[in-house]
């Protein structure tokens, strides 16, 4: 194994920065400092505490100004092989963020990947052909769960409640609707509250999907929704409110085309049902997004609208 000796008295980067600088050319502290953009007490402060750790003379003052020593040119040769080794560095770390740049690992809620997403990503990827996206669907739960372990890049979820201490990005809008078929909808004719709402058995997503949790918010006062049914499934849960059997509440986003071939037809509420969210996308707090997600992340919210 390498010894490092203690590398709390190895020398500062900027230090010797400036040392090579000034081996380079630069006819003073204060211009070196220019050089390097940094503010000339804070430079000349380097240098000292430079000088005092390594024990070595390393600058002769004058009148004229500064100029390195004798030993002062040799250690700014070492210390150039420092600084090129830290270029190196830096270079082969910038390669490694760029190779992770062509795939970026999406997890998003089921409402968001199948209404939201796909608009999103055709426009995305016609733009940036040589970026990947890999895409894993499932409720709001396991996705911020999959944030959480650092298992995508980027979370979408429709949740009311974010992950707390998670950075997070509205990237669009949404809101949740009664429908049902258009038989049952004959006895639904006045908008209804939220109190008569509590009281009617309703078609719903699972306990862990963002939907549920909008609906038992804005519920909640009155004990939360009746369950005539529960699923994991859009489509099922449309497909059960079309026989009749209760209302279903799902996004808008969702039930377009079932309004548009007049399947199900939307059930009017009062205004004080909030049924009204915003998507997100949340990361991990602890993991700096790739060029790749970072991209993908700002097209999504200038076409939020």
């Amino acid at each position: 194994m390498q010894d490092f000796g203690r590398m709390q008295d190895w020398p500062e980067l900027q230090a010797l920065g400036l040392l090579v600088t000034l081996s380079a050319g630069a006819q003073s502290i204060g211009q070196a400092a220019d050089a390097l953009g940094l503010a000339q007490p804070n430079a000349s402060r380097s240098l000292r505490n430079l000088e005092r750790d390594l024990t070595v003379p390393l600058l002769r003052r004058s009148p004229r100004g500064t100029e390195l020593t004798a030993e002062g040119h040799t250690v700014a040769q070492w210390a150039s092989k420092v600084i090129d080794a830290y270029a190196d560095l830096n270079a082969g770390t910038r390669a490694i963020q760029d190779a992770r740049a062509g795939t970026v690992r999406v997890s998003a809620s089921l409402t968001v990947a199948e209404y939201l997403l796909p608009r999103y990503l055709t426009t995305f990827t016609s733009a940036h052909p040589d970026i990947d996206v890999g895409l894993a669907v499932e409720n709001s739960a396991a996705v911020v769960a999959a944030v959480r372990e650092q298992r995508c890049d980027l979370g979408l979820i429709e949740s009311v409640s974010l992950p707390q201490g998670f950075p997070a990005e509205v990237v669009g809008h949404d809101r949740l609707m009664i429908a049902a078929a258009p038989d049952f909808a004959d006895a639904w004719a006045a908008p209804i509250a939220a109190q008569e709402l509590a009281d009617v058995p309703l078609l719903v997503r699972e306990i862990g999907s963002g939907t549920r949790e909008v609906l038992d918010a804005a519920l909640a006062e009155f004990g939360g929704a009746r369950v005539a049914g529960e699923y994991g499934s859009n489509s099922a849960l449309k497909i059960a409110a079309a026989t009749a059997l209760a209302p279903v509440v799902l996004s808008e986003l969702a039930l377009r085309d079932d309004f548009r071939a007049s399947r199900l037809v939307p059930l009017p509420v009062e205004a004080d049902v909030a049924l009204e969210r915003e998507l997100h996308a949340v990361w991990s707090p602890t993991r700096r997004l790739s060029a790749g997600a970072r991209s993908l992340l700002e097209h999504m919210v200038s076409m939020r609208g």
